[in-house]
């Protein structure tokens, strides 16, 4: 199934036999492809950012960074620091963790598209900073998950994201839920909403009734039939990052 995943994106190689004698040559095959993902994903998104005038903030800064790696300061704690568990956004230095590690048992799990979905989210959260959108969690969250959605549907010509692999991100939102993001029923459906698949806004006024449970979001309860349940290939809700939180473009 994830051999289709991202067509156009990234061409998947033959695996040389080589790579199965050396399990590390192998690694370092599937690396290759998972750096393309953050590779196209980041350069769209850096490209967007850019080009958009009235954000006077530069793009983040994107570091891999091996898990359970100690940060110090800022972010993280000022005399014994902060270990890295996952990928994250730092406001104060406007910069993306992305831990491979991380990413690699995403892949594993809901295919390539899964760190396409990580990098928006993440971004999403650096646009929050830009415009000086404050909100509780998990609605902040879900906000991001609902950003992440636009972005990516947006550079679906560019980023070769099919309804497959809005199938795989929808799983991958259902299945990350927790307290602080929102139960896996709400990101899948501040996802679709993102998209345009489903009615609704990114805005704070929606994340909050969302965060509530005030929004029927059934119709997600069982992601693995999303496609039964949601038309994922008709998008008759488009719209921009900035029109979705209520702002002006």
């Amino acid at each position: 199934m994830y051999s289709k995943i991202l067509a156009g994106l990234i061409s998947l190689s033959v695996i040389p036999l080589s790579a199965l004698a050396n399990p590390n040559l192998f690694q370092k095959i599937k690396d290759a492809k998972m750096n393309s993902v953050i590779d196209k994903t980041t350069g769209y998104l850096f490209t967007k950012w850019v080009a958009n005038d009235e954000i006077s903030l530069p793009p983040p800064q994107v570091i891999p960074i091996a898990a359970g790696t100690t940060v110090y300061g800022v972010c993280g704690s000022y005399m014994s620091g902060d270990d890295v568990g996952g990928s994250s956004y730092c406001p104060r230095t406007n910069t993306i963790f992305l831990v491979p590690e991380q990413l690699r048992s995403f892949q594993k799990e809901f295919g390539l598209s899964a760190i396409a979905y990580v990098v928006a989210h993440e971004f999403s959260h650096a646009i929050q900073k830009a415009y000086k959108i404050r909100l509780p969690l998990p609605d902040l969250e879900l906000q991001a998950d609902c950003m992440a959605g636009v972005m990516i549907h947006k550079g679906s010509e560019e980023l070769g994201i099919t309804r497959e692999d809005t199938i795989a991100m929808s799983k991958f939102a259902y299945s990350s839920g927790d307290p602080t993001h929102g139960t896996g029923e709400q990101r899948a459906y501040a996802l679709a909403v993102g998209m345009g698949v489903i009615k609704g806004s990114c805005e704070a006024s929606e994340m909050s009734l969302l965060a509530e449970d005030k929004i029927d979001t059934s119709r997600f309860a069982n992601t693995r039939s999303i496609s039964r349940k949601v038309n994922l290939n008709a998008t008759p809700y488009p719209k921009t990052i900035l029109g979705s939180i209520g702002l002006s473009e």
